[in-house]
């Protein structure tokens, strides 16, 4: 991923500004080619001879132009750029992160950590197998949901390196119905326990942070929708990508692997209701075909920053070349026996498997579940 060049476009009527800019972008990722535009009036020409850009920073106050107005030109100019806007009013964050020109909103003065995370977003966003067509409608697509406008404590607790569990578990009991979602999953016989609990903190064990990360941006996601889709709705959809992270999470187990792969690819799953809930809520009913859920789950967990296997292993669709049981095999093996109530897998999910050495093992797996149904 190191390897990739990403070419950068600076907007900015501060020549110091766009110099030290440059320098820490520079810094912080050797393979950026960086372009500096002072006059945003030749914004359309820059992108003429300099070809489209991967990321814009854009100044939000330009002179007498707003930044926002050019950012607006770009999405549809170059879609495919990531948008930053730049500014030093932390009082406007909400509105800023709320509207849709924009991908993130830098506050000044930032740290290389923002920056940071941009540039490792966009280099994950340029990995994924998506076509140009896909990427350019995703770029340009109106009302994506922008987790990070009404982030809670808990997914900003969720989000340092070592969480206090004993924060989290205060801070989930301020939510009966979220505790009552992850009580089920860690009861869940898919998840291998004997014994029933009703702690809290023994049920975040039992999931791990991980997987409770995705549960909690499922839960926002559905507070971010709830004007627009009945909640029974919401918690339908929900509920079948929990349907698939149980399974898949049974399927890892019997097939003995890691602790970090069962947590991931249950997290994987849960995570793809992203993409279902946005189709449905975002997408016109005329245009819900033109991108599909996979892509869209993946644009928007790379946007969030989720780690870079979570978000691969949504395109389900195109399966990765690896001779091993990777996360998107994972994910799309759940996906057929979930939506199909069988073991009716395609052609190409059966020559991946015996390339892996696992078909027998994964039909065992399914057998010996539907025995235990019975």
């Amino acid at each position: 991923m190191t390897e990739q060049t990403i070419n950068i476009l600076l907007v900015d009527d501060d020549e110091l500004v766009l110099k030290a800019l440059s320098r820490s972008l520079s810094r912080l990722y050797e393979h950026a080619v960086i372009v500096s535009l002072q006059h945003s009036e030749e914004f359309e020409r820059c992108l003429h001879e300099q070809g489209e850009p991967d990321i814009i920073f854009c100044e939000v106050q330009l002179g007498a132009v707003s930044g926002l107005d050019v950012l607006s030109r770009a999405k549809v100019l170059c879609p495919c750029a990531i948008r930053c806007l730049l500014s030093g009013d932390l009082q406007e964050e909400y509105r800023f992160q709320v509207n849709d020109t924009i991908h993130f909103h830098l506050v000044k003065p930032f740290t290389h950590t923002h920056l940071q995370q941009v540039i490792t977003n966009t280099l994950i966003l340029k990995s994924l197998p998506l076509s140009q067509l896909t990427r350019v409608k995703l770029g340009q697509i109106a009302g994506l949901p922008c987790l990070t406008a009404s982030i809670s404590g808990l997914m900003e607790a969720l989000q340092h390196g070592s969480p206090d569990i004993n924060e989290l578990v205060e801070l989930l009991n301020h939510d009966p119905a979220l505790v009552g979602k992850l009580l089920q999953i860690a009861n869940s016989a898919f998840m291998g326990y004997q014994t029933h609990t009703a702690d809290v903190k023994e049920a975040i064990v039992r999931i791990g942070l991980v997987a409770l990360k995705a549960l909690v941006t499922c839960y926002e996601m559905s507070q971010l929708f709830i004007n627009r889709l009945k909640q029974a709705q919401i918690e339908a959809l929900i509920d079948e990508a929990l349907e698939k992270a149980l399974m898949v999470k049974s399927l890892t187990r019997y097939l003995k692997q890691s602790s970090d792969k069962q947590q991931n690819a249950f997290a994987c799953c849960l995570l793809s209701a992203v993409g279902v809930l946005t189709k449905e809520c975002v997408l016109p009913r005329h245009a819900s075909n033109s991108v599909s859920s996979y892509a869209l789950a993946a644009y928007l967990l790379a946007l969030w920053g989720f780690d870079e296997s979570l978000v691969r292993a949504q395109l389900v669709n195109d399966l990765p070349p690896e001779p091993y049981v990777s996360l998107t095999l994972l994910h799309a093996i759940s996906e057929q026996v979930t939506q199909k109530k069988a073991f009716d897998l395609t052609p190409e999910l059966y020559s991946r498997l015996q390339v892996c050495a696992q078909y027998d093992a994964v039909k065992a797996w399914y057998q010996e579940r539907e025995h235990k149904v019975e």
